[in-house]
């Protein structure tokens, strides 16, 4: 489920016929009230313009300069979510890029569910990847001493992007008491986000010291 109305996305790809295709899967999705496009050279400018929630970016796009092409966009989008689709851009769900700004990948044969998954994991921060992916990219969660059995449970459940709801329900615990625990981790943790102690737990960024 989604966490967030009125989303504009922006598609950035320069086939016709796939932005086509994407336009008619992402338009029934009812979050999503503003739907545009943009070939490859105007990609700042329409990030820039346009501040969309959702930038959407075909596999042509990021070159292997990829963490750079990511840092600007933030830089002026004001907080998009990233996310590539195509094949050819599956190696860019690293570490680098994710640190960078990226927030999911979507494969060539991804369905409709499946951008509404990522779309909805974007926007409430988290990042998406298809679960064929999830043990090559993130590997086993890390084991942080510093942690109580219970927050090191909450902490193992946000990072596989639960909701405080969700994460409450399978603990057997309140809501309250599970953002209680979130902001302990955080603290403990070092972190300043959900998606950094997400990635912390992944070992894609490093816990502070």
């Amino acid at each position: 489920m989604n966490t967030q109305t009125g989303a504009h996305v922006l598609v950035v790809d320069d086939r016709p016929t796939q932005v086509a295709g994407i336009q008619r899967i992402v338009e029934e999705f009812a979050y999503v009230t503003s739907i545009s496009t943009a070939t490859g050279p105007g990609l700042y400018e329409a990030v820039s313009a346009g501040a969309p929630d959702i930038v959407l970016l075909g596999p042509a796009r990021i070159p292997d300069s990829a963490p750079a092409v990511l840092t600007r966009l933030q830089r002026v989008s004001r907080g998009s979510r990233v996310i590539v689709f195509g094949q050819a851009a599956r190696s860019l769900m690293n570490a680098s890029s994710i640190s960078a700004g990226l927030h999911g990948f979507l494969p060539d044969d991804a369905t409709p569910q499946d951008f509404d998954r990522a779309f909805s994991a974007a926007l409430a921060g988290f990042i998406y990847f298809p679960r064929s992916m999830a043990e090559e990219l993130t590997g086993p969660r890390l084991r942080f001493p510093q942690l109580t059995a219970r927050e090191q449970a909450v902490l193992d459940l946000l990072s596989d992007g639960l909701t405080n709801q969700r994460i409450a329900r399978m603990l057997g615990i309140k809501e309250t008491t599970v953002k209680m625990y979130v902001t302990q981790v955080l603290a403990k943790l070092g972190v300043e986000s959900r998606l950094q102690a997400g990635l912390t737990a992944r070992g894609l960024i490093p816990a502070a010291a």
